[in-house]
Parts: structure tokens; sequence; C-alpha cells
């Protein structure tokens, strides 16, 4: 059998194989010999057969001798259209000068003679004349001479033009070259330089057919025949080489062999982005060679990788391996783009510019091939359209901190109105698309198709873990799609059964596995983050995950069983450990699971047991793999006994004396726990104060979960002895340990992994329709407060322990509370505007460690005037980032700091600013001897009661702030949206909400005019008009008076634009129009309301708005009567009005 040919071979050994091939001393690995039949026994030798005989033995053997075949049938992509060429014959008029025929006329000259008639005579002699003419050696004549000839027979006639053709002839043919040449030359000089460009472009548009050939090769034709030489020499090589069946060349791909052209310049700054097999983008002029494949045959052959265009393209090859090429391309692309590598790279973000191009569509027509290979390649692309490994991996990260379990809301943002969602049904998937990509998933039946490709086509890991990742992304949408996963038909049996399996002696071996390509029958961690997103919704879709599917008896296999023995890489087998505690926490924090972990005690409580000799917080032992590991297990595990006492308490259970009047969880059952908790934490901080290194990041983790659990038990523990066990904890261990060097090196990282004063800009990559967590900031930084060191946990846990001693214990009040100052420097970095990074999901834990840091200085009264006043200010900016389930801070904050008399005397001196604003004292001190009532008035009003509830049961939140930039304003505007739906005459709360939110602008306008102006003064403007808009005659108040003229000089000294648009605000002059109604109809001439429309009619504002008082209100005039005291100080009457409209009213 002939050896294949290897890559190490060379020419010389290929060039001897062949040899051996042809001589015979290789044989085939597949020979075929040829049997002859034998002579037919029976058959007689043929005589004389007749004509009708033989004639029937041919056809027979040309029947037999016929091949029957059918043509493969053909797919095409678009219709089949006939193509119908029609060739015009164009007959060639004969001119001729008149419209009959010509009358052969016989020449006057000649005479008779013998030879014959003088009619015979002349025919021979012009058949003579022919025939000279067609024996004159063939010249050059152009087109053009033709022209001319068929126009001197339209104009002379046929014989006269025949004989002034042939003297033309004759004369060109006694002439050299050079004559013609210098005739020509001289002619051209004595036409018009017009008539000769004429003649040119004339020449040029006739068609090749209409000239005479020529024997002279043209300087095109030589041209390429110089370019041809080196292609026709290395053809005319290979023909004469030695390789078989290299007789026959053919050009067209022999062109392909030859050298790259050469890189263009690509003019300007943008061109075509093109990308490598692993989705890297290639600079415009990276010189790569051919041997890794990244040229082709489309556009710009020379430049190496594939354009988005060209890999769409190619995933609807009909080449199997082209089609994973492609879709294996774009998902690397996909994953290079969701990690930010290409934020500032191209005009348009990629993922909307692919949605809209149809790549969802493309990707679901790729699940339906045949190709197991095809349809596992689509699955992954799928998945990084959908989805993000990383953020996935960022947000399981924040399970071993303190209310990690909270799960974000990633439905569409793209709010659709009530006609819109009635023609919902009629929109086609590509329009859905753009307003909501998981609901056209959905139309798609993803969830069907990912259950047949489990059941039937059963791919390997990668594809198996991107159908995960798919359900996973779809499941955080809505508790309705959760539910539509859910009741798929056999979608949740069959991933249950495959990829949890229950069965303990088929997930152990003796054999440790790298890599795993077939995970049928082996569990699958991302299924449990599947459960979990799906179970954070409500408690129902927990329920039935537990009872229908089992969920926790799986869970308390993979947590009970060793690592080393599951049939899992050790990576693997140490995460599925993970993220049983994780899914456990979550079905506890739904109430789900309680019974099942008071009788899984004598498991876990052993294991904590080991964590007092066996876990140290040394930096030698803490930065190994294996620590790290052994921190976030215990971490896991403390916030599970955590999510339990939570649990338990919520719903009436109680740990010992606890609150609540069921007791189904006594101490006998947890007995030892605080002691045990407690023990840890004391060495750990003992070892933590000892520590010279900085501080590693899981050890601190574990050491703040450690805390947060304390703290919950203290929190809902009644026993006479638990303060002084408390004093004993927090003065003994946490103070020290607060107080001591490490912890003062650990808050100087407080800045560096701050979102709130962070520089970076938020992502914009990803569209509306499918919003993101965005674990990475533009450019593809990583979240500050993601990275590795990350002190707030351990602050949060520590603070938010103090905070209940003082409220528990008497002795707290007279400690010493020495809070590190770099603490301090961390709040003055966040005084000034919002960063962009305010609004991501992970901020959410570092406004946890603000909150309990600003309320435990203010409780304890650690703050010095100027730090009040600081801490003041970052509570009014802070506030405006909280997100869904922070309701209970912003009420702390509001009740607590922001209108809190108190605390705003200490850090402001009232005396100087009632000299430096010309403020009225006795106004400024009603306001604050009533600013507790303010602030339960926002507290009720904007954060109501049934909302701070919702916030503390419910796991999954919408990723938004719940209170705008103005939402000092906020009660005045639901006013004023209220008076449009039902008018608010006779209603008596209506001036008291006026009155409660003119105090807090008041207060807030001259004691913090920095954080004030924030807000465009425009905004300011177009909120205060909702006090004249709301009701008929809330402005005729006394007390609303009293404040709304100091707000309104303080704001006409701003530098007020009118001209820009108001947030909020559709069109700025159908406000003022409704301002100038409101004006003639109620107001009475009262003076505040004149003054307040006087603003947007000084002369640097725009004309529209006197134009629209003095021409289309003529009437309001009559009633605008003000004084100079009443007119705004800083009123703009100059320069004159240019306006002629105006001068003409």
């Amino acid at each position: 059998m002939a050896a294949r040919p290897k890559l190490v071979c060379g020419e010389d050994e290929l060039m001897e194989m062949q040899e051996k091939f042809r001589s015979g001393g290789i044989t085939n690995s597949i020979s075929s010999k040829v049997i002859k039949a034998p002579p037919k026994t029976n058959a007689s030798i043929p005589g004389n057969e007749s004509i009708f005989a033989k004639r029937r033995e041919m056809v027979e053997k040309i029947k037999e001798n016929t091949f029957h075949f059918q043509l493969p049938k053909v797919q095409v992509l678009k219709d089949v259209v006939e193509k119908c060429e029609t060739v015009e014959i164009k007959v060639p008029e004969k001119k001729r000068e008149n419209h009959f025929p010509e009358v052969f006329q016989r020449m006057k000259s000649m005479k008779a003679s013998g030879s014959g008639s003088i009619f015979a005579q002349q025919l021979r002699k012009a058949k003579m004349m022919r025939d000279e003419v067609a024996e004159l050696p063939s010249v050059i004549l152009p087109s053009c001479l033709n022209q001319c000839s068929e126009i001197a027979k339209a104009v002379l006639g046929e014989t006269e033009a025949n004989k002034i053709h042939q003297e033309n002839v004759q004369k060109l043919s006694s002439m050299t070259d050079k004559d013609i040449l210098r005739e020509q030359q001289q002619l051209l000089q004595t036409l018009d330089p017009k008539l000769i460009a004429l003649l040119k472009n004339k020449k040029k548009s006739t068609s090749s057919s209409n000239q005479i050939l020529v024997e002279t090769p043209t300087v095109t034709e030589i041209s390429k025949e110089t370019e041809d030489e080196p292609e026709i020499g290395e053809i005319h090589e290979m023909k004469n080489s030695k390789w078989l069946h290299m007789n026959h060349m053919e050009k067209e791909k022999v062109r392909w062999m030859a050298s790259l052209p050469p890189l263009k310049e690509i003019p300007g700054e943008s061109f075509q982005a093109r990308f490598d097999f692993q989705g890297r983008l290639l600079e415009a002029n990276v010189d790569l060679p051919v041997t890794i494949a990244l040229h082709h045959h489309g556009e710009e052959p020379e430049r190496a990788g594939y354009s988005i265009n060209e890999l769409m393209l190619l995933s609807r090859s009909s080449k199997m391996q082209q089609r994973v090429l492609a879709l294996n391309t774009l998902a690397n692309i996909l994953e290079n783009t969701r990690l930010g590598i290409y934020d500032s790279c191209f005009e348009a973000p990629l993922i909307p510019v692919l949605l809209d191009n149809r790549f969802l569509m493309l990707v679901r027509f790729c699940l339906d091939d045949s190709a197991p290979s095809v349809v596992a390649a689509a699955l992954v692309a799928l998945s990084r359209l959908l989805s993000s490994p990383f953020d996935e991996t960022c947000l399981e990260r924040c399970f071993i901190w303190h209310l990690g379990e909270k799960q974000p809301n990633l439905c569409s943002r793209i709010q659709m109105d009530s006609t819109d969602q009635e023609q919902e049904a009629e929109m086609k998937d590509y329009e859905m698309s753009r307003v909501d990509v998981i609901k056209v998933c959905l139309r798609m039946d993803i969830p069907f198709r990912i259950r047949y490709i489990f059941e039937e086509i059963r791919p390997e890991a990668p594809a198996v873990i991107a159908a995960i990742e798919i359900l996973t992304r779809m499941a955080r949408h809505s508790s309705a799609v959760a539910q539509s996963i859910v009741d798929c038909p056999r979608l949740m049996d069959a991933i249950f059964q495959f990829f949890l399996p229950k069965d303990v002696t088929s997930l152990c071996t003796s054999q440790e596995q790298d890599r795993v390509n077939n995970v049928y029958g082996l569990p699958v961690r991302q299924v449990l983050r599947l459960a979990r997103v799906i179970a954070s919704w409500n408690a129902e879709l927990a329920t039935r995950l537990v009872v229908k599917y089992a969920l926790l008896e799986s869970i308390k296999i993979y947590v009970a069983i060793d690592t080393v023995q599951l049939n899992l890489p050790t990576q693997e087998a140490l995460l599925l450990v993970l993220d049983s505690y994780y899914t456990w926490r979550t079905l506890l924090r739904q109430g789900v699971g309680i019974e099942s972990f008071l009788e899984f005690y004598p498991v876990w409580f052993p294991q904590l047991q080991s964590y007092q000799s066996s876990i140290s917080m040394d930096s030698g032992y803490s930065n190994s793999s294996n620590a790290r590991f052994s921190h976030h297990l215990g971490s896991s595990l403390l916030l599970l006994m955590e999510a339990l006492l939570s649990a338990c308490c919520t719903s009436g259970c109680c740990a010992g004396s606890c609150l609540g009047d069921h007791k189904h969880l006594h101490i006998k059952q947890v007995g030892g726990l605080r002691e045990a908790v407690e023990i840890c934490v004391a060495k750990w901080t003992w070892q933590l104060r000892k520590i010279t290194d900085p501080i590693p990041d899981s050890a601190g983790s574990l050491l703040a979960t450690g805390i947060h659990l304390l703290a919950t038990f203290y929190t809902h523990w009644i026993d006479p002895q638990a303060p002084s066990l408390l004093d004993k904890l927090c003065s003994s261990h946490i103070l020290p340990l607060l107080h001591s060097e490490p912890m003062q090196e650990l808050a100087k990282l407080l800045i560096q992994h701050s979102n709130l004063s962070s520089t970076l800009q938020s992502c914009s990559r990803f569209p509306e329709s499918l919003p993101s967590v965005c674990a990475t900031a533009m450019g593809g930084e990583l979240v500050p407060i993601m990275a590795s060191s990350n002190p707030f946990p351990l602050f949060t846990s520590i603070f938010r322990l103090l905070r209940i001693w003082k409220d528990k214990s008497a002795s707290a009040q007279v400690v010493d509370l020495r809070i590190p100052n770099s603490c301090f420097d961390y709040l003055v970095n966040l005084t000034g505007p919002l960063s962009s990074l305010s609004g991501n999901w992970f901020t959410r834990y570092e406004l946890q460690f603000l909150h309990e840091f600003l309320m435990i200085c203010a409780e304890w009264g650690a703050f010095t005037p100027e730090q009040s006043r600081l801490a003041h200010q970052v509570a009014l900016t802070a506030i405006t980032s909280l997100g869904p389930g922070a309701e209970v801070i912003a009420v702390d904050w509001i009740l607590h700091l922001i209108f809190q008399k108190d605390f705003i005397l200490r850090g402001f001196d009232l005396d100087t600013s009632l000299e430096q604003l010309h403020l009225n004292e006795t106004l400024l001190s009603i306001t604050l001897n009533g600013l507790s009532h303010v602030g339960n008035f926002y507290s009720d009003q904007l954060l109501p009661e049934e909302s701070r509830k919702h916030s503390r049961t419910v796991l999954t939140l919408e990723h938004r702030q719940i209170l705008p930039t103005d939402w000092i304003y906020l009660p005045l505007v639901l006013l004023y949206q209220r008076d449009l739906e039902k008018p608010l005459e006779g209603n008596t709360n209506i001036v008291e909400t006026a009155l409660f939110s003119l105090r807090a602008v008041y207060v807030l306008l001259f004691l913090q005019p920095t954080w004030f102006f924030h807000v465009q003064p425009t905004e300011h403007y177009a909120r205060l008009a909702c006090t004249f808009l709301a009701g008929n005659d809330i402005f005729l108040d006394k007390t609303i008076n009293d404040y709304m003229w100091p707000i309104l000089r303080k704001l006409a000294r701003q530098h007020l634009d009118f001209s820009r648009p108001v947030s909020g605000v559709d069109d700025f002059i159908d406000l003022y129009e409704r301002l100038i109604d409101q004006f003639e109809a109620v107001s009475y001439g009262n003076p505040l309301f004149a003054a307040f429309l006087l603003l947007p009619l000084q002369q640097h504002q725009p004309v529209r708005f006197r134009l629209k008082l003095w021409c289309e209100h003529p009437n309001a005039l009559r009633i605008l009567t003000l004084n100079d005291q009443q007119v705004a100080e800083n009123a703009k009457f100059l320069p004159l009005e240019w306006s002629c409209n105006l001068y003409l009213v």
C-alpha cells in the first residue's frame, strides 16, 4: 500500500514516491481485477443473419452500454430567470440621392466596336476596376475613413464615391508611414480642436466590429503581453516539469498561485475592518504570511483577514467547514466586543449593527443545520451575542459578598406604547429585534430547539455550556420568560436528567481528567446558575424547581461528595461545590429549603469547626490557590448560614430567643453556631492585625462574611446577655482591627476601587434592546470595584456591626471611634459631579459601604464641622445613584442626613450664612425646626412603605435609579401630573405638598448651592412652574409667596438659557404658553406670577418668548404690573430689541 506524503517530506522524496508509483513498485490500496465471463455453452455459432436481426442486436447492445443516472438537484438562493437575448439584425441602408432606383446610364465617351455593344463594354470595364481594387495590399485604415466614404456615397452617389475612395487608397498606398503621420499632424493643426475632440469621443464609442483589423499591435496589447510573459514562462515551466497531470494548465487557477499584489496605502483614517480567526482586529497595513490562511480571493486580496460581511456570507456557504469557520470567528469577534476591546475602533457599536443586519436570524437558520458541528458553532455564536461569560463570572464573584445573591433584571430598556403593543404580533422578527431581542428568541422557539439539540444531537461540552448560557440570559429578562423556559415541554427534564445527575456512583472515578468533551451524565455547574436565576424571580418558581426536579437533592449530593472523587477536572469540581452553595442560598432567600438545611447540620457544622484550626489569614498561606478556594468556600458557607437566619426571622422563625412566635429554629438545632463563628472571627482579626503585607482579597471577604453573620445574629437575638457579649466582641476584636495599621493601608485603596469617583466612561456598546451589567467600562477596563484587593466588603461589615453595637449597648456611647483618615479623603472625591459608572450594577456594593460609613459617623458624632458639611453633600449627590433594593438606604439618608437639623447645624455656620446670603432669620429658623416633617414627607412620597418591604424580599432587581437627579422637585411634578388627570380644587393637601417641597428647595438652595446647581437653572425654572400650574390658587398662599420670592431672586442671578432643551419638557415654548394662559385665567395680576413670567422675556433670551406674550397674548399685558422692587435684580433689558415684528405690535 502506498504511504501518504507527510509534511516533513522534501521534493526529492515526493519525486521518488511518484517514480515508484509509476513503475509499479507500489500497489494501490484498492485494486480491481477484471474477470471475463465464460462463454455460453448453449450458444450456437451464428449463421447468416438477416438485416433486421442485425439491427435488433445492435439496438440491444446500445441499450446495454447506456448509463442511466439522475441529475443532482442544485439548490439556489434566488429564483431562476430565463435569459432572453434578442439580436437585432441591422440591414444596411443604401443611401440614394432620390427615392427611386438609380437608372443605369451609358458613358457617352464610349463608342461601339467589334468587341461588343457599348453596354457590354461598360460592364466589362467596371468589373476590371473592381478586380484592381481587390488586388491592392492591405493598409491601416481608421474607422473614420470608412465613415467618410459612407458619407461621400450619400452625398455624391455610389459611382463618384467609389472613384474618390479608390483615389484615396492609391494615394495612401504610395505614401510611407512617416508621410502619413506628417500629413495627419498638418491636418490636425488646421482643424478646430472642438471638432477633433468630438471625433475622438465618437471614435471611442464605436464598437470594435466597425473597425478594420490591423496587423500592427496596439500599445495596450503590447503591455498585456509584457505583463503575461512571466506568467506564461511559469506555466511553460510547470508544463515541462516532471509532475503528473500538469499537461493541461488552467490559467485562472494558476493566477491565484502568483505573488500577492502589494499593500495599498489606505487614504484617511477609516478602513474596512478585517479579523483573524481568533476574532482579533488586524491593522490596515499588517503584512502576514499566506500560510496562516487569512488571504482569500474576495475584495482586497492583498489584505489578510475577513470582514464581517464576508464572514456572514461564508456562514451560508455550501461547505460545512466554511460555515463552522465563519460562525466560530464571529463568536470570537462578539466575545472581544463584549469585553470592550473594540469600543473605540468602529464608527458605530458592532452588536447593534449586527442586529440591524439580521445576524440573529442568520444564527437561528444555522441552528437548523443538519451538521452537528454547524449547530454547535451556531450555539456558541448565539451565546456570545446574547451574554458574556465575563459578566457572569463577575456576578458569581459577588456571591461571596453580603447581599451578593441579588440578580439584575436585564429586560429591554425600550418602552412600547399601547399602539406598538397592539402591533407587536404583526412585527417581523428583524423589526422586533430592535425593540427586544429576547422576545424575538422566544418567537423563534429557541428553548424548543435547544431541547431537540440536547435530546437528539447530543453535542459536546462547549455547545452544551453555550446552550445553558443562552437560556440563562433569556431567564434574566423577566419572570414571564423564566416561566416559559420552565414550562417548555421536556426541556428542564432533559437538563436535569443529563447535566445534574443524582447517581453518586457514576460521578466518581479514580482518574483525574484535565478536560471533558462529553458532559452527558456529569454535573454541569452552569445548570445551577440557570436554576438560581430562575428561582430568584419568585418563591413559586423556586418551589417548582425543588419539588418537580429535586434540585435540593442534587445540591446536597454535590456539597457532601469529595471533590477529588468527581469525574471532573479539579477546577470544575471545586466551582461545582461553590455554585451549589450559591444556589442553595438563593433558595433560602426565597424561603425554600430551610428544613433541608437544618437536616444537613451534621455536615456543615463540622466544616465550620474545621475553619477554626485549618484556615489562616497569613499572607503566605492566603495567596495560594488552595487557600483562595478555602476562603471562598468558607465565605459561601457563612453567608448560607446568614441567609438561613434572615429567612427564619423574616418568616417568623427565630434563633433562640429571637422575636416572633414560631420557634422552628431552636438553640439545640444550631447549638454552638454563634460561639464557633465568634472564635473564627476573633482568630482572623488577630491574624490580620499582625499581618505585614497587604490584606489578601479572599481573606478579607472571609472575615467580612463572618462579621455579617454575627451582625445578623445580634440584630434578631433578644437576650439579657447579648449586650455584654457584643461589648466583648467589638471592644476586644473589631475596634482594635479598625485602628490597626493594615486597615489604615487598606483604607487607602478606597479611592482606587471606587466606581463613584472613577474617571472611566461607562460603555455604550450594547443596544437598549439587549442590555448588560457592563462589568467592563469603555476601552475594556474592568470596573474598579471588581478589581482584586477590594476593600469595601470588610469595611462594610465592620461599620455595620459597630452600628448594631451602638444601638444594643450603652457602653458603646463612650467609646473613642477612630476612623482612618483615608475614608474622609474618599468622601472628598465624591463631592464633584457623578461618575458615569454611578449607574453601574456593581456600584450597589460601594453604596452599601457608603451608607454604613455615613450613618456610623452621623450616629457616633465622628464628623468635624467640615466633614459634616462634606457628608451632607455626598449624601445629596449619591442618593441619585441608588437603585431598586436600596430604598431603605435612601430613607435613612433622607431622615438622618439630608433633612436632619442637628446634622446640618453641626456642619453649617448659620450666622455667617445669614449675613452672606441675606436670608430671613425667622424664615430659616422656622424651616430648620420643621425639617423632620419635611424628611418624613419626602420618605413617604418618594419611597412608600410598600416599596421598602418589597425591596427587602425581592432578589431580582431592575437595573435603574429609584430617584431622578432633580428628585427634590418630584412631589411638585407629581402634584402637577395629578392635576392634569383630575383637577385638584378643594384638596387641602395641595398647599401642604407644595409647602414641604419649597421648604426643601429653600434649605438646599442656600446651604448647598454647589450641589443644587449641578442641575441646569432652566430645569429648576421648569420644575418651579408646577407651583403655578398645579391648582388655581397655590401661588396665592402667603407662605408659598414667602418661600418663592427668595428662590426666584436666587434663580435669576444664575445664567438662564431658555434656548437649550430641558429634560422632561418636550417643547419649552408650549410650557411657557400654558403659564401665560394660567396667568390670564387665575392670577389676578399676582406679582409673584408676573415676576416668574418675566425671566424668559429678557433680551438675551430667544425672541420667540417675547413674541408669544406681546403678539399672541395682549390681554396678559394689562394685568402684568410690577414695581422696581419686584423685578428680579439681574433682569437684563440690554441689548436693545432688534425684532421688527415686535416693534410693529
